[in-house]
């Protein structure tokens, strides 16, 4: 008698069945996402490793100590619990960004001219990870996303921060993106500005962090517009050590006509550097920018591409110099998707010392979504299976086997179809489900011959050839 066999799949009646969510703001990736994002990805590493940036890799896990000196930030992270309770053991957090950790890593690694190891400088660095911000999902924003950085450490001259808008434009250029500007602006102009709105230190607040407070308003004008800004930066602070600007009308009178300066670009840096004649830091960072559209155009960037915005701020604390961000024209409401700046202050905290450095990154989840949004996403296959051998005969199943095995060995991916139900019409229509460009069909009858029949998708052209001469009909590759 035939033992009966239990279905194991089958649900116990009182158990409770867990709803199959995830969080706000983190992805899953189908296959057919996951391939057209990987294509994506690789595209991106082409054009990063033809600048001669080496690729490079850090935890996500950081000691919340590295991590938190951004206080901007700070509010942001997702701390790591459930670590080993150890008295010596210190917090940790997952990265927010890979600048921070690059920071550290190149302090971690400094050159040592005997033995010839380490980081030596100027270098440069790609890295692709996901990084983690705890905060409010948005369109295109996530809290769980993957960050593409590139970044030059330890060269000061401008023909760097050239180096990075242009990859940036010949970035999306690859990816076949047609309408996008970078904007750029420069830290040292913002840094004039406070001293042109005359901004003073409070006992408790310093001028630094009252300017800062100022910036990441004006980083908000694309999103909220002008008006709203105005009206958050003459909000007064609430105690001693709110550092909000609380801005007076002659002060707002100034930024509205810092922000509000027109014409091409050369027309915006001649009016600014007439607003900003009086302050050599100001005019440091208009300089700089006259030099970077003229060093871009050396790299191959058109003219058009760039844009010279006063209100480019960048929101983290970090930067020091040149700043771009770069937004796609067709779907202005997804933000920046690639940007970044100078920032030569931060390898203070972990060496003491100051050293250049200049990167941008890419919200690669965020330009995913906007390709996809805007339809330009290149043709992608579902799956990564070449050749789906259809398995109609378990008889077969050794031979089946040794097919794709042999099949394989030339370089091809291929599946064994492992479908229940064996009728020819449910094989082949499953494999024809799968995506796959070849079909091998073998049954009895062609395993009598010796033979085997492969079916190419794309031409809908069947062949049958013998199965010693599978590597005649698949070339290696």
């Amino acid at each position: 008698m035939q033992e009966k066999r239990s279905d194991s799949s089958a649900v116990p009646k009182n158990q409770v069945l867990v709803k199959p969510e995830k969080p706000s703001g983190f992805l899953d990736f189908l296959p057919g996402e996951f391939l057209a994002r990987e294509a994506m990805l690789k595209t991106i590493d082409r054009v990063f490793r033809s600048y001669g940036y080496d690729p490079i890799e850090t935890p996500i896990v950081e000691f919340s100590k590295v991590l938190t000196g951004e206080d901007e930030t700070s509010k942001n992270i997702f701390a790591v619990s459930g670590q080993s309770r150890r008295s010596e053991e210190e917090p940790m957090s997952l990265r927010f960004d890979q600048t921070v950790p690059l920071a550290r890593f190149v302090a971690a690694n400094p050159y040592n001219a005997n033995t010839k190891e380490g980081i030596k400088l100027p270098w440069r660095r790609m890295v692709l990870g996901p990084v983690f911000r705890g905060e409010s999902a948005q369109k295109g924003r996530y809290r769980q996303f993957y960050q593409f950085d590139v970044d030059i450490v330890g060269a000061s001259a401008l023909i760097a921060d050239a180096e990075i808008v242009a990859i940036i434009y010949d970035t999306l250029q690859a990816l076949g993106v047609k309408h996008f500007l970078i904007k750029i602006n420069n830290r040292k102009i913002l840094n004039g500005l406070s001293e042109l709105i005359g901004l003073v230190p409070r006992p408790q607040v310093s001028t630094d962090d009252v300017m800062k407070a100022v910036f990441r308003s004006l980083d908000k004008i694309s999103k909220i517009g002008l008006p709203a800004v105005l009206a958050e930066l003459a909000e007064a602070p609430q105690n001693d050590f709110d550092p909000r600007p609380g801005l007076d009308s002659r002060a707002l009178s100034k930024i509205q006509e810092y922000v509000s300066l027109e014409g091409d670009n050369e027309q915006k840096l001649a009016a600014a550097a007439a607003v900003f004649a009086d302050s050599p830091i100001a005019s440091e960072g208009i300089q700089e920018l006259r030099d970077i559209l003229i060093l871009t155009q050396n790299l191959g960037v058109p003219a058009q591409r760039l844009l010279v915005d006063f209100t480019v701020a960048r929101g983290l604390d970090y930067y020091t110099g040149p700043v771009m961000e770069t937004v796609l024209t067709d779907a202005p409401e997804y933000g920046s998707v690639f940007s970044g700046g100078r920032y030569n202050n931060l390898m203070e905290r972990f060496t003491g010392q100051q050293l250049p450095a200049v990167g941008a990154s890419i919200g690669v989840d965020r330009l995913f979504a906007i390709l996809e949004h805007l339809g330009t996403l290149p043709a992608s296959k579902k799956t990564v299976s070449e050749v789906v051998i259809i398995r109609i005969d378990r008889s077969l199943d050794s031979l089946y086997l040794s097919l794709a095995r042999d099949i394989r060995a030339l370089g091809y991916n291929v599946e064994v179809c492992l479908l229940e139900d064996k009728t020819f019409k449910s094989q082949f229509n499953f494999a024809l489900s799968r995506g796959a460009d070849y079909m091998v069909i073998v049954g009895s009858e062609e395993a009598a011959r010796q033979t085997v029949k492969i079916k190419n998708i794309l031409t809908r052209q069947q062949t049958e050839i013998g199965v010693q001469d599978i590597s005649h009909y698949f070339p290696k590759k």
